[in-house]
């Protein structure tokens, strides 16, 4: 079962169709979106319906809302699953490069070409979208967004719900505090404070035609 039907949610099916591990019941979201279909899978219910489903045979349930600027949905629901004891399960897209000694949490989806290097950590329900880096000797808190293409280069610590932009680059050593959002295409070479925003940290140098770089 996956809770929400939206654009992340077709990552996750595509990830889920190809390595064929799970087969997918429906989705479950508001009373709006009940009549929405997508690849031939239907919203079949909302969030009230998660008991009935249970005892009726749905085991596992998987959350693709998106971050969609906090986090504190995916918390909500990562909760109410797990007192309705359903099984979460980890989503690693195929095309992911994961190290042996990497440690993924449960609910968390690693998407397309996705990197996560040596001695890693990356805790519950997290989002890694596709092309993302985490380097070796990173710590990712759980419920964190690191979305696509961005950077995390080693022995990067990341606190709790952060966000990291799309191109992000996070450079080593650094930590980025709970909740914390870094913007698209940010070069950070800082700690970020908790519950803060950051676009670039770096300001841009313009050289005109013919200026020699020393």
């Amino acid at each position: 079962m996956l809770l929400g039907s939206g654009g992340h949610a077709k990552s996750v099916i595509d990830t889920i169709e190809q390595n064929g591990c799970y087969e997918i019941v429906g989705f479950l979201d508001t009373k709006e979106k009940q009549n929405y279909h997508y690849r031939g899978y239907a919203v079949i219910g909302t969030d009230d319906d998660l008991l009935r489903l249970y005892q009726e045979g749905v085991h596992h349930a998987f959350i693709t809302i998106g971050y969609m600027g906090q986090a504190s949905i995916r918390q909500t629901l990562y909760q109410r699953l797990k007192d309705a004891k359903y099984n979460i399960p980890t989503i690693i897209d195929a095309s992911a490069q994961i190290a042996t000694d990497a440690s993924i949490g449960e609910g968390t989806f690693i998407g397309k070409q996705v990197i996560v290097n040596a001695d890693t950590v990356i805790e519950h329900m997290c989002i890694i979208n596709s092309g993302a880096i985490v380097e070796h000797d990173c710590r990712v808190a759980e419920q964190v967004h690191i979305a696509v293409g961005a950077v995390v280069c080693g022995g990067v610590m990341i606190g709790k719900a952060a966000f990291i932009g799309a191109n992000a680059t996070i450079l080593q050593g650094k930590q980025i505090g709970q909740r914390a959002m870094v913007g698209a295409g940010s070069i950070i070479t800082k700690d970020v404070e908790a519950d803060s925003m950051i676009y670039n940290d770096i300001k841009p140098c313009i050289f005109k035609i013919g200026d020699r770089l020393r």
